[in-house]
C-alpha cells in the first residue's frame, strides 16, 4: 500500500485536499473494519473512525517516515477505539465501592467523569494524548512505549506528567463546577510541587531503582510539606485508573486469581456453541459438558458423521461411546493430553496467553455477567496481527466467550458459552455410563502405549527421531503458501509420529494436516462411511480411504500405508483437495541439511 500512496501521502501533507480524498478512500474500508472488529458494534465503529480520521488529516504533516503511515494511522484509530471501550462505557456494577469512597466519588458520577475525561483527553496536545493512552489506558510500561515510539524514556515521562496534570486540572474545574483556571502567579510551594510531579509518579508508580526510592524516602521524611501534594497525586492516579479501566493484574496474578477462585468450584455444567467461518459461512457444533471434582468429566455432542457422542474421563481414562453405531472404546491418555485437550479451561488461557501480547478491555456484560474482557494479540510476519477476544466472568473467572480472528480481520472461530451452572451437587450416577447390551466394547486400557504430550519440534528433530527424512508438502517450503508447524506425539513405549500442521499466513486454524508414523493414529472406527480411494504415492499406487467430515476445519481425511508407515492426510479440502495436496508431498535429499 506504501508504494501505491507514498506520492499521495507527500502531497496531502502540503495541503492538497484531492490527494487527501484518495488518501482517506483507500484508508477508510480498512480503518472501518479494524474499528468494528475490536468495538463489535457499527454505530460506535464509525464514530471511532470518524475521530481518527480527524486527527491523522490534522497531524498528517508530522509523519516523517512514509514507510510508517499505515502503522501509524492503524495505531490513531485503536487509540480511539480504546478510548471509546474505556471511557464511554457506562455499566458501573462490580466496582469497589471502597475505592470509590476512598477517592470521593459516587457510583452515579462515575459515567458522567468518564465522558468528562474523554473531553478532556480531546485537549491534550497528540504526543501527550497518545501517552496517556498507552500507559493510563492499555497499560504499556514506560519502557515499552519509549521503544515503540523510539523516543528517550525521559521523554515519555515528561510527556505522561504533564499530560496528567492537565487532565488533574480539568477534572478539578468539572468536579468543582469552576470555569476559571489556575492563574501564572502560583505560590512558590505550588512551583515546587508541580516540578517534583515526575517524581512522585516514579514513586507511586514503583519506576524508581532501590537506590533513588530510598533516597526518595529520605527526601519526604525531610519535607513533610510534601505529603499533601504526594496523596494529591496517588488519589488522581487512583481515579484516573479507575476511569480507564486499567488493568492492574500480571498474568501470574490472574492465572493465581483463577485458581484460587475455581478451587471453590465443586462441579460445574456448561453448554458451548463452537462456531467456524469460512467467508461468513458458520458450522456450529454445540458440546455439553459436566465436571465433578477432582478430575471427572462427562461430554455429550452431535458430530454431523460420527452421530451423538458421549466421551467420559475418569483420571486418564477415557470411555467414548457412538450411540448411532452402537459402539464403545476404552482407552488411556497421559495428564499432559488432557491438558492439550482443553478440558482444563485455565490451561487453556496459559496456551492462549504464552506468545501473545495481552490487554484488558475493561467490564463488558455477557448474558446479564460482569465479564472482563481481554484481547490477545500475535503478529504475522508481513501481515497484520491476528487477535483474539476473550470475555471471562469475573465472578468465576471462567471464558463465557472467545472470538478468533485472522490478519485480515475476519472473524474465524466463535465460542460461546451458552449456559453455565456451578456447584449444582451433580450426582455420580451422571459419570457412570451404563451402555446397552448390544454394545461392541474396545479395551485399550491393558495396551503397553499410551499417548504422550505433544510437543513443537523442529525439521532437525524429526529426521532424529524418525530415522529418515519425512514427507513434507512443497508448499510449505520456502517461498510456499504455506508456514509449517511441527509437532510429535510420542507413546509410552517410545515409539512416536510427526504431526506437520500448514496455515496460510495469518490465519489461526490450519488449512492442511499431515501425520505420519509407524502406528495406526487415524483409528477411524469401521462404521463410518469410508470410500475406497487410489492414488499415486512416493512413485507407486496404494490403495487407501477417504471419509467426508464436511464439517469446519477438517472437511475430508484420507488415510492409507506404505512401507509399513501410516499416514493421514486431512484439512479444510475435499477428496479431489487432498489428493491434489497429496501428490505435492515429496522426501527431501536426505544429504540436504534440514534448517
Amino acid at each position: 500500500m506504501i508504494e501505491q500512496t507514498a506520492g499521495l501521502i507527500e502531497k496531502a501533507q502540503t495541503g492538497d485536499l484531492v490527494a487527501w480524498e484518495s488518501l482517506l478512500t483507500a484508508v477508510y474500508p480498512l480503518a472501518l473494519r479494524q474499528a468494528r472488529i475490536l468495538l463489535r458494534d457499527e454505530d460506535l465503529a464509525e464514530d471511532a473512525v470518524q475521530n481518527a480520521l480527524i486527527k491523522i488529516h490534522t497531524h498528517l504533516h508530522s509523519l516523517v517516515e512514509i514507510a510508517a503511515f499505515s502503522a501509524w494511522w492503524r495505531r490513531i484509530v485503536t487509540n480511539e477505539v480504546y478510548m471509546i471501550l474505556r471511557l464511554k462505557q457506562r455499566e458501573t456494577q462490580g466496582l469497589d465501592e471502597g475505592t470509590l469512597q476512598h477517592i470521593g466519588i459516587g457510583v452515579d458520577e462515575l459515567v458522567v467523569l468518564r465522558c468528562e475525561l474523554a473531553r478532556a483527553l480531546q485537549l491534550l496536545p497528540f504526543d501527550q494524548q497518545q501517552v496517556v493512552i498507552d500507559v493510563d489506558l492499555l497499560g504499556v510500561s514506560l519502557l515499552e512505549v519509549a521503544g515503540q515510539n523510539q523516543i528517550p524514556l525521559g521523554t515519555v515521562k515528561s510527556r505522561l506528567f504533564r499530560a496528567r496534570e492537565r487532565l488533574q486540572h480539568e477534572l478539578e474545574i468539572f468536579r468543582e463546577r469552576r470555569k476559571e483556571k489556575k492563574t501564572m502567579d502560583n505560590t512558590m510551594e505550588d512551583t515546587m510541587a508541580r516540578d517534583l510531579a515526575g517524581v512522585f509518579y516514579n514513586y507511586l508508580e514503583g519506576t524508581m531503582n532501590g537506590a533513588e526510592r530510598a533516597k526518595f524516602e529520605l527526601d519526604l521524611v525531610g519535607h513533610p510539606e510534601w505529603e499533601k501534594e504526594l496523596r494529591r497525586h496517588k488519589d488522581f492516579l487512583t481515579l484516573l485508573h479507575t476511569l480507564t479501566g486499567k488493568m492492574t493484574l500480571t498474568s501470574a496474578e490472574i492465572m493465581k486469581k483463577i485458581q484460587t477462585v475455581t478451587a471453590k468450584i465443586t462441579d460445574y455444567e456448561q453448554v458451548v456453541d463452537d462456531t467456524r467461518f469460512e467467508q461468513g459461512s458458520p458450522h456450529t457444533l454445540t458440546t455439553h459438558t459436566w465436571f465433578q471434582t477432582p478430575d471427572v468429566y462427562r461430554i455429550e455432542s452431535h458430530h454431523p458423521v460420527m452421530g451423538d457422542l458421549v466421551v467420559i474421563f475418569r483420571g486418564v481414562e477415557v470411555l467414548t461411546y457412538m450411540k448411532d453405531a452402537r459402539q464403545a472404546v476404552k482407552t488411556k491418555v497421559s495428564e499432559g493430553v488432557k491438558e492439550q485437550m482443553g478440558l482444563d479451561f485455565t490451561y487453556s488461557l496459559k496456551l492462549m496467553a504464552a506468545d501473545k501480547d495481552s490487554r484488558s478491555l475493561g467490564t463488558d456484560y455477557v448474558s446479564g455477567r460482569p465479564a472482563l474482557h481481554l484481547q490477545f494479540n500475535q503478529k504475522t510476519s508481513g501481515k497484520g496481527d491476528m487477535v483474539t477476544h476473550l470475555w471471562m466472568d469475573k465472578d468465576t473467572w471462567m471464558p463465557l466467550v472467545t472470538e478468533l480472528y485472522n490478519a485480515d480481520h475476519e472473524l474465524v472461530q466463535r465460542k460461546v458459552v451458552r449456559e453455565l451452572r456451578l456447584n449444582q451437587g451433580l450426582p455420580d450416577e451422571l459419570f457412570n455410563l451404563l451402555l446397552p447390551p448390544d454394545t461392541e466394547m474396545q479395551d485399550k486400557t491393558k495396551d503397553k502405549d499410551i499417548v504422550q504430550s505433544i510437543e513443537e519440534i523442529t525439521l532437525q528433530e524429526v529426521q532424529e527421531r524418525m530415522g529418515e527424512q519425512p514427507y513434507l508438502s512443497k508448499e510449505g517450503e520456502t517461498g510456499g503458501v504455506y508456514q509449517a508447524k511441527h509437532q510429535w506425539i510420542k507413546m509410552t513405549s517410545g515409539e512416536g509420529g510427526l504431526v506437520t500442521n500448514y496455515f496460510v499466513p495469518g490465519d489461526p486454524l490450519p488449512k492442511l494436516n499431515v501425520t505420519q508414523g509407524k502406528f495406526a493414529h487415524a483409528n477411524l472406527p469401521p462404521q463410518l462411511p469410508l470410500t475406497p480411494v487410489s492414488f499415486d504415492f512416493a512413485g507407486t499406487e496404494v490403495e487407501g480411504s477417504y471419509l467426508e467430515v464436511s464439517h469446519k476445519p477438517v472437511m475430508g481425511i484420507i488415510v492409507w500405508n506404505h512401507t509399513g508407515r501410516y499416514y493421514t492426510v486431512s484439512g479444510d479440502f475435499d477428496q479431489k483437495g487432498l489428493l491434489l495436496a497429496i501428490s505435492k508431498l515429496f522426501m527431501p535429499d536426505p544429504i540436504s541439511p534440514i534448517s
